[in-house]
């Protein structure tokens, strides 16, 4: 549809189907009216939903369960769904991985997030674990660092993860909160900021999303890299409108870069 100004240039970006730029949102276990506003309000910017893991685990197989219409609202708004990785966690110390991942497609998940909150699992099961999703037809979204790291990333050992994850079939690599905020600081000012730099250049920024919930870090992000960097799993959808507005450069966090480009060429930058 026309915008109203359109005679007023803005800045843009990618539409769905994207394969970079994705916001993934988090249902904090909404109401079906708050989900019905969401997909309304925001939904051509949100690519993934993340389901809260009780929710998930005590929700029936019946088509008039609250989570499973959510589930079909997502999909039909061209998002995928997928569980909190204690799901998954939790079918791991179970030994019960397939079957769970094979439940998920029945409830219409279309991906799933596998972490390490709680557990350890060697490589050899994180290959395995991404395996046995795909075959289910899941993507994978896999989570790499400590919650509760003692020193600055570890670049190379982190490269090294990530490739092997993704060459496993892994579709995105969650980069843990943790890792933003001891290699950026509050807002990038911190000498080790060059870590996340490095870790993008040698991974590649269309398999990486950041955990970045700060504003400030989402803002050093996009003047950084630019709007085609992913931001999730555990995004408030309040606070979507705001920083897809940040990706454009166009807001505070942003430092509206776009529009004091046009300041400067107009000649009227304040």
């Amino acid at each position: 549809m026309k915008r109203a100004l359109d005679f007023l240039e803005i800045p843009t970006r990618s539409v769905k189907p994207r394969k970079q730029g994705l916001t993934i949102v988090r249902d904090h276990n909404i109401g079906w009216n708050c989900a019905v506003d969401m997909v309304e309000a925001v939904g051509p910017v949100i690519d993934y939903v993340k389901m809260r893991h009780i929710t998930v685990c005590v929700a029936p197989l019946d088509e008039n369960d609250l989570t499973i219409k959510k589930i079909r609202l997502y999909k039909e708004n061209e998002m995928d769904v997928f569980p909190g990785g204690i799901v998954f966690e939790n079918a791991f110390v179970q030994n019960k991985v397939e079957p769970t991942f094979e439940t998920l497609v029945k409830m219409g998940f279309t991906a799933v997030e596998c972490s390490e909150n709680i557990i350890n699992i060697d490589i050899k099961e994180k290959i395995n674990s991404i395996k046995m999703a795909k075959k289910a037809g899941l993507k994978v979204l896999f989570e790499v660092g400590e919650k509760y790291p003692e020193g600055p990333l570890d670049v190379d050992l982190c490269v090294k993860e990530c490739h092997t994850l993704i060459e496993a079939g892994a579709d995105l690599v969650i980069v843990e909160k943790s890792l933003l905020e001891t290699s950026l600081g509050a807002a990038g000012e911190h000498k080790d900021a060059y870590r996340i730099e490095e870790l993008i250049k040698r991974v590649g920024l269309q398999y990486l999303t950041f955990e970045a919930e700060s504003k400030l870090h989402q803002g050093w992000l996009f003047n950084t890299f630019g709007p085609d960097v992913n931001i999730g799993p555990n995004l408030h959808p309040d606070d979507i409108a705001k920083m897809d507005a940040t990706r454009l450069t166009w807001s505070r966090e942003g430092g509206y870069t776009w529009l004091i480009e046009r300041a400067k060429a107009a000649g009227c930058l304040a």
